[in-house]
């Protein structure tokens, strides 16, 4: 079978490699949909994500390894010894990483708060590749009600429902959403259905902010052309908002806020608000505690998500209350074009696309 194989940064190749056979408690999808994040496509250019030093580690002592690629609709081809939550035919998606088991956490039996998962497509085969293995107990079958468009996007709403739960939007809330790329679309989206009294989402570019406006935003601000904290403000009357969902940190290299965003959205809360770090901000990243400290803000950090948060992105995408399909906007034919889909994501402005590129197999 055909896989992409990665030998260093910048560096992947289509190969030949052994076909996969499920362990027990794995099995072995064959992919329909797949898509490359936005942080995978910085990890792959090298650029000064959080995981850079782990997978320039990794590299060195694997490399040609089948690295990356968590976000998929596939179909279970053979079901390891053990396996009961899917079955040959299910179409799946991958949602967590597995607990490691043996942290103080995991031995607690408080095994969502394990900060040691394995991580699919790191730890793991990724999905790019024709077929791949991959553990049970991450991924999750899907309802007919669910296209493969949709599914493959399903991974991120999962991460950001789970996030926003440890947030606590409550009704009424005004909620600011900054940066509107997918994470920030579903961010709109769940604050919308989940009873925020305005949402408010904030990008650079005016046909996204059109996106998100008939998705659920009731205030859109274009970063370009107004100073974003000033318009909070006069939006909430002076008071600034209840919660911020920062969705544009990250490298500047890759057209993202680095900072600049996240020390926005501490400006626009009200006293006792609350935000929260979607992006991954560059390494080395420091951040004013003034703000924060003089406002009683609530900073909340990574969160992995609950079965029942994962139950519920399921059910939100099902019936269609959040919607996924008008984030995919560009759909390439084929294996090979796993390079071409790293150009579109990893340029979005210029491609004029919304979420990562989907390759359909």
């Amino acid at each position: 079978m055909k896989a992409w194989l990665t030998y260093g940064f910048n560096d992947m190749r289509l190969e030949d490699v052994p076909m996969p056979h499920a362990e027990p408690g794995w099995v072995v999808c064959k992919v329909r949909n797949l898509e490359l994040s936005v942080t995978e496509i910085a990890e792959f250019r090298g650029l000064p994500v959080p995981s850079h030093e782990n997978l320039k580690n990794m590299l060195a002592k694997r490399a040609p390894i089948q690295l990356w690629g968590h976000e998929f609709c596939a179909e279970v081809v053979e079901v390891g010894a053990g396996v009961t939550n899917v079955k040959l035919g299910d179409r799946v998606f991958y949602h967590r990483g597995v607990p490691c088991g043996t942290c103080k956490y995991c031995k607690a039996g408080m095994s969502h708060l394990c900060r040691s998962v394995i991580n699919v497509s790191e730890d793991t085969p990724g999905c790019l590749a024709e077929y791949f293995p991959i553990p049970a107990s991450t991924i999750a079958p899907l309802p007919s009600e669910i296209t493969d468009k949709e599914a493959c996007a399903l991974q991120p709403l999962v991460s950001v429902a789970g996030r926003m739960e440890a947030v606590g939007i409550e009704m009424g809330d005004t909620v600011v959403v900054i940066g509107q790329g997918p994470m920030g679309i579903f961010c709109t989206q769940i604050a919308a259905v989940t009873g925020a009294g305005k949402v408010i989402a904030i990008a650079r570019r005016d046909p996204v902010l059109e996106m998100s406006k008939h998705l659920g935003a009731t205030h859109t601000i274009n970063t370009t052309k107004t100073d974003v904290v000033e318009a909070v403000m006069d939006i909430t009357k002076g008071l600034g908002c209840d919660v911020v969902l920062e969705c544009a940190g990250g490298s500047k290299d890759q057209g993202h806020a680095g900072t600049d965003a996240f020390v926005q959205g501490l400006h626009m809360l009200r006293n006792e608000g609350r935000i929260a770090e979607f992006g991954h901000l560059p390494v080395g990243s420091t951040i004013p505690i003034g703000p924060i400290d003089k406002k009683g803000l609530h900073v909340i950090g990574q969160r992995s998500p609950s079965p029942r948060m994962i139950e519920y992105a399921i059910d939100l995408v099902a019936t269609k209350r959040v919607q996924i399909e008008p984030t995919v906007t560009h759909i390439l034919h084929g294996l090979d074009k796993v390079p071409d889909a790293i150009e579109i994501t990893g340029n979005k402005a210029k491609y004029g696309s919304i979420g990562p590129a989907q390759v359909m197999l």
